[in-house]
């Protein structure tokens, strides 16, 4: 798998700006349908998830984030410097509104499953600590499948995202195909296939997508593909581009492809024959040629008055030519 500078990706889209950021860097701070903490008779908070092999309630705590590292199964692979600037500036402002979900790995690290956003936000901010959930005894798979279903909540996980982080589950095996990881997404096995195919992208197309991933739409991505393979990467590059500055979409991205694959009708090259004549003693006078698309023509030198005014009469009464 191509592996892609994220960072420059962020740091371009940064450059690009986002005018959503702020708003989206409130729903960070939201809980979602997946995640909403609650209080249980002794005032702590609970956040309600259910995990596979143990079905108790995380607990809260207050975690010192040089113990936090990030989910090695993450769904999301691309982060925006401004929206983490955003979030950081609401945070310091109103406090870390919602936890993140946690559990503790070897050594007694503990490992961030959601609120990536957030804990980028809180070192940039210089804050010690980060408010978490946590959740003993997550799998790899409750890893990816945490982070995938909060982030799909959102409407915040984009076709390239999608992409790398379904590879890299089926390269760890995480999940044993794409079959398994298509019930698990809730995707068909086709749209699953048609996703991973986003990486066969050329690193340039991978490089401008991920600088605004969510301006490309899987129907746009994957008709990308098909069109870099017919037409290279400088032309997909140009489409791309219109892409993400919203000016085209998959139908014309399509009607391109479609023009470079329909081969132009080439004029068929006509073959011709030439038949030289000779008079009795082998003296060449001329040549008689003729064509596939029946044309014929005779050129001959014929010294002879006579004989050239009886090969000109044959002639006329060939053809019917009268005298003029």
């Amino acid at each position: 798998m191509r592996k892609i500078d994220l960072a420059e990706q962020a740091r371009k889209a940064a450059e690009a700006g986002d005018r959503f950021s702020r708003a989206e860097a409130v729903l960070d701070q939201r809980p979602t349908a997946f995640h909403q903490p609650s209080r249980d008779s002794a005032g702590l908070v609970s956040s309600g998830v259910q995990v596979s092999g143990d079905n108790r309630n995380g607990r809260f705590e207050r975690i010192p984030v040089d113990l936090i590292d990030a989910n090695p199964y993450n769904a999301r692979r691309i982060y925006r410097p401004q929206r983490i600037g955003e979030l950081s500036e609401s945070i310091v402002a109103n406090g870390q509104m919602q936890p993140g979900i946690a559990t503790v790995r070897e050594g007694g690290r503990y490992v961030l499953v959601a609120g990536h956003y957030r804990l980028a936000a809180i070192r940039q901010a210089g804050l010690p600590t980060m408010d978490v959930m946590v959740h003993d005894g997550l799998s790899d798979r409750d890893l990816f499948e945490y982070s995938y279903r909060e982030n799909s909540e959102r409407d915040s996980q984009s076709a390239l995202d999608d992409a790398m982080a379904w590879r890299e589950m089926l390269d760890r095996k995480v999940y044993p195909n794409e079959t398994a990881l298509a019930g698990v997404v809730r995707k068909s096995l086709a749209n699953v296939n048609r996703t991973l195919s986003i990486l066969k992208l050329s690193a340039p197309l991978l490089d401008l997508v991920g600088q605004n991933p969510e301006a490309f739409p899987m129907s746009c991505l994957s008709e990308l593909v098909l069109l870099e393979a017919v037409a290279g990467t400088k032309t997909a590059l140009v489409f791309a581009e219109k892409v993400g500055q919203g000016e085209i979409g998959r139908k014309e991205i399509i009607e391109a492809r479609t023009r470079i694959e329909t081969p132009k009708s080439r004029k068929r090259k006509e073959i011709s024959r030439q038949y030289k004549i000779h008079v009795a003693d082998g003296t060449e006078i001329g040549a008689l040629k003729e064509w596939d698309s029946g044309r014929v023509s005779l050129d001959v030198v014929v010294s002879s008055s006579a004989d050239r005014v009886a090969l000109v009469n044959e002639l006329k009464r060939r053809f019917s030519i009268g005298d003029a």
